[in-house]
């Protein structure tokens, strides 16, 4: 679990939003972390500074279409259902359906997902579209099963 906090507060590090930043879901399985910063980024760098946390995180990018991003949200469901309840089924589309409904709102949306050596981590951050604070920041660090 130590492992988990690690990875949760280098992302939250690294952009800006680990004041204030708190777990939305901690149990053994999975750690789900929420935060904001009140800086912004050029929306044309999404992309390169998920990829920037990917590689400081020591990740590799899991493929959003691949079927280890349905394996990983298989796990993260299963071990979010045993601590908070019933989610209801599991959706391998999930991911772009949260970046769909954010994005009607005026957001701009990014998310990857990283294979590291100990856990997986799903890292996605929105803001404005306009560019406007906050950036939010959302971490989710799960353990892998083999």
């Amino acid at each position: 679990m130590q492992k988990f906090y690690e990875v949760a507060g280098e992302v939250m590090g690294f952009f800006d939003a680990f004041k204030g930043s708190r777990p939305a879901i901690n149990n053994e399985k999975i750690l789900i972390v929420r935060g904001r910063s009140r800086k912004t980024l050029d929306i044309n760098d999404f992309n390169s500074k998920l990829d920037e946390i990917g590689s400081i995180i020591n990740g590799e990018e899991i493929e959003s279409n691949s079927a280890k991003i349905a394996k990983l949200l298989e796990i993260g469901d299963k071990s979010i259902q045993e601590s908070e309840g019933q989610t209801g089924n599991i959706d391998k589309h999930g991911l772009e359906r949260m970046q769909e409904e954010l994005e009607a709102m005026g957001l701009v949306v990014e998310y990857k997902a990283f294979e590291l050596p100990c856990c997986y981590a799903v890292i996605a951050i929105w803001q404005d579209k306009h560019g406007y604070p906050p950036l939010y920041v959302e971490v989710t660090v799960s353990e892998k099963e083999e």
